[in-house]
């Protein structure tokens, strides 16, 4: 009689550990690259400060990036501005020929710290 509720108690539990495992790993992968801001900060001296200000309210030839990705309402997401380095947007060319992945990754990280 015991054995005819054990069984399934075991395979329950045995699902469950599964189940935190598979999602546990999902977060851990689905989590994106960390930058590192002062990487960025030089890149951004490089390679973004001819158009870019990073002043409050300071416009070059393209948008002041202060506080763009802060507030209730952010200007942009971080995946909105990887958008706008990889394919350029407006006058803004693309950027993927000239900066790698962890470049990007670097000045967005950058960016978020303003």
């Amino acid at each position: 009689m015991m054995r005819k509720y054990l069984v399934p108690a075991l395979l329950t539990t045995a699902l469950m550990f599964s189940s935190h495992a598979v999602h546990g790993q999902a977060k851990k992968e689905a989590a994106p690259p960390a930058g590192d801001a002062k990487v960025g900060e030089d890149l951004f001296q490089q390679k973004c400060f001819q158009c870019h200000s990073v002043a409050e309210g300071e416009v070059r030839f393209g948008p002041s990036l202060y506080h763009v990705t802060k507030g209730p309402k952010p200007r942009k997401t971080p995946a909105g501005i990887h958008e706008i380095l990889t394919n350029g947007k407006g006058k803004m060319p693309s950027f993927k020929e000239i900066l790698t992945e962890k470049d990007m990754d670097d000045l967005i990280a950058y960016v978020k710290s303003l």
